[in-house]
């Protein structure tokens, strides 16, 4: 008998990681620096960033201050933006508990070894932030392909980007049927039912269990100290 191998494609931030609130920080300095806003911090909008694209983002912030939305303006918050985020990664996790959540690294590891699964990432994240989030917190040698929120604002059309990109680099024909999407709020579980993956969500982000219980995930975690429950939910 043939097992087909499947796709796992990882949200990071709630699931993979929490940054201590470097991103956040990392989003507001970028747009003041890049267009010489004078906003105290509490002039600044509330954003929710819990299943948010950084392209999405970008356009709201754009929005709010009337800046034009173009590709040029948009490329000078990003730069601005990886810049905050590179020298507010180490910081934030030495002083506000920026770190890996729970039983990460094994999981990551016992995923690794295994001969039936593939892992990349589907993350609101732009990709150079993606990677220097992983890179500060050591786990970025799992991962070398996904779809970014720099591809598209929209969430649910990462899906298709994922998995093409990921059947390319692992010479597979993954289908989404093939594909397992983690993430922690219900835009990940969404993003799942759009490309006709899997969803599994976890509670370490800000939904708790019975928050993410309702959008109705195919399975669904506290976390994953113990990491028997993910994999017994990997037969499916």
């Amino acid at each position: 008998m043939t097992v087909r191998r499947k796709l796992l494609l990882f949200d990071i931030d709630g699931t993979l990681l929490h940054t201590g609130g470097a991103g956040i920080s990392a989003i507001y300095e970028g747009i003041q620096q890049a267009f010489d806003l004078q906003q105290t911090a509490d002039q600044m909008p509330p954003l929710n960033l819990a299943g948010a694209t950084d392209a999405g983002l970008a356009r709201f912030l754009f929005d709010y201050f009337e800046i034009v939305h173009s590709p040029e303006n948009e490329q000078a918050f990003y730069d601005c933006y990886h810049q905050s985020l590179s020298r507010n990664l180490a910081s934030h996790a030495d002083n506000n508990g920026g770190r890996l959540l729970p039983g990460i690294i094994e999981l990551l590891q016992r995923l690794h070894d295994h001969e039936h699964f593939s892992l990349g990432l589907l993350t609101g994240n732009i990709q150079r932030g993606a990677w220097t989030k992983l890179e500060q917190f050591e786990i970025r040698h799992f991962f070398h392909t996904g779809a970014f929120g720099d591809d598209h604002h929209d969430r649910n059309q990462l899906g298709p980007i994922a998995i093409e990109r990921a059947s390319q680099h692992f010479d597979c024909d993954f289908s989404p049927a093939d594909t397992v999407i983690i993430g922690d709020t219900p835009k990940d579980i969404a993003c799942a039912r759009a490309c006709g993956a899997h969803a599994m969500a976890v509670a370490t982000g800000t939904f708790d269990h019975a928050e993410l219980a309702a959008f109705q995930p195919d399975h669904l975690f506290e976390n994953f100290t113990d990491n028997e429950p993910f994999f017994e939910a990997l037969k499916l």
